[in-house]
């Protein structure tokens, strides 16, 4: 590790130094200091500090929001917040800082070396801060100065939103608002600029816009408006507005699928734009979080095997190997992601009702070999019944599918009776 710089201890494990880090500012322009925490230790670990003047009212009210706000996220893509202490007068926040630069000096570096950068760097930048945008949404949170200033890129090719000196918990009834935000604006919407005043400002669709607006710059290496402007520039604004009007022009960002999903952030009427839950559902982005996320994709794949299994036993009851194979599939999820579950989810509801239903009726977890033996002879039911009439019905084929998903779950079953069949006897009837 790099040698200690001398710093104050403001509690103890917590430390600061009077050494600005020049590539992190606040949104109000202030620089972040280099700060350790586990000071003192074996281990002392490097951070960025933020500090708050609490002496003025407005102040007080701003950083207390931002305690708040930074309380209550814990994602991914979001920095880290260690500690935040309150101290004469200032809030100091030990943020998660090591060896990661900002997005802003990757694309400078780019722009330098006249490299285009990979079309994938571009897909995981969006795929990554989508899937946080839609998380930070579920807490009703904005962020309201995305650029690329404000995220970090670490050696795990990991994006971290970094600074929420902007960002506001959005009332249930305060979801649309007038106020705006200094900040950035090149990355700032229309709404936020007051260019659009036909509505009043959906943060989240700001927000929205915002990584549009940075994924394009990323790729492009340039604005849509294609010519040299200063912020607060009069031309700006008419720049701005033209993108209602004009097709979003790209040159060096060539995969169709991106450009629609950039089109699609970059909408100028903020009721058509796309939501980040809307743009979780683009296949682009599903499958690359599919790669980024494999748990959550096995957890929502887990969720729909259990509402199916709910689903068909309402209109017809199901054989019990139907429950002990998802319990059995649920009791691996739960082994190997035990501190991802959220407890309020379907999914761990549905389990601890699996576990009730499996405790009433005293079965075991040893009886495998008598769920594998009942799995088999359902499946040679199927495969019999196949032979015999030459199809099945729409019952007999989405229990068959069940049952062949909930065996392995990483397979793609056909939706093709006959290859249904055909796979089910080659694959589990062989011995």
């Amino acid at each position: 590790m790099a040698e200690l710089k001398p710093a104050t201890v403001l509690e103890p494990g917590y430390a600061i130094t009077r050494e600005q880090i020049k590539t992190l500012r606040t949104q109000d322009g202030n620089m972040y200091l280099l700060g350790y925490i586990n000071y003192g230790s074996d281990n002392p670990q490097p951070c960025a500090v933020k500090i708050n003047n609490l002496h003025q009212e407005e102040a007080r009210i701003s950083a207390q929001r931002e305690r708040e706000v930074l309380m209550r996220v814990n994602h991914k893509n979001i920095a880290r917040t260690y500690k935040i202490i309150e101290k004469d007068n200032k809030m100091y926040i030990f943020k998660e800082y090591d060896v990661q630069i900002t997005l802003q000096i990757m694309i400078q570096r780019l722009m330098r070396a006249s490299q285009n950068v990979d079309e994938m760097n571009i897909l995981n930048l969006g795929a990554q801060l989508i899937h946080c945008l839609n998380y930070m949404e579920t807490l009703s949170l904005t962020n309201r100065d995305l650029n690329p200033s404000n995220v970090l890129f670490s050696s795990d090719n990991i994006y971290k939103i970094f600074d929420f000196g902007s960002s506001r918990i959005i009332d249930e009834n305060q979801i649309l608002q007038s106020m705006a935000v200094g900040g950035n604006e090149f990355f700032m919407s229309p709404q936020m600029l007051g260019i659009d005043d036909s509505t009043e400002i959906d943060y989240y669709k700001s927000d929205i816009w915002s990584l549009g607006m940075i994924l394009y710059y990323f790729g492009e290496n340039q604005f849509p408006w294609r010519k040299e402007i200063q912020q607060g520039d009069p031309d700006f604004e008419a720049e701005i507005e033209k993108m209602s009007r004009q097709k979003l022009p790209f040159q060096k960002i060539k995969t169709e699928q991106l450009r629609n999903l950039i089109r699609k952030m970059l909408e100028f009427n903020q009721e058509k734009r796309a939501s980040a839950k809307e743009l979780l559902e683009e296949k682009i982005i599903k499958d690359q979080l599919k790669v980024l996320y494999p748990q959550e994709a096995k957890l929502e794949f887990v969720t729909e095997l259990i509402q199916r299994q709910e689903e068909m036993n309402t209109k017809q009851p199901l054989d019990e190997t139907f429950k002990e194979l998802i319990f059995n599939i649920l009791i691996r999820y739960f082994t190997e992601n035990k501190n991802f579950i959220n407890q309020g989810s379907q999914v761990y509801k549905a389990y601890h009702s699996l576990l009730d239903y499996q405790m009433f009726n005293k079965k075991q977890l040893w009886q495998n070999f008598k769920i594998k033996y009942c799995t088999k002879m359902f499946i040679k039911n199927f495969v019999n019944e196949y032979k015999r009439q030459s199809e099945l019905s729409t019952r007999q084929q989405q229990e068959l599918l069940l049952l062949l998903q909930t065996i392995d779950s990483q397979k793609a079953f056909p939706n093709d009776p006959q290859q249904l069949i055909e796979l089910a006897e080659k694959q589990y009837l062989t011995d």
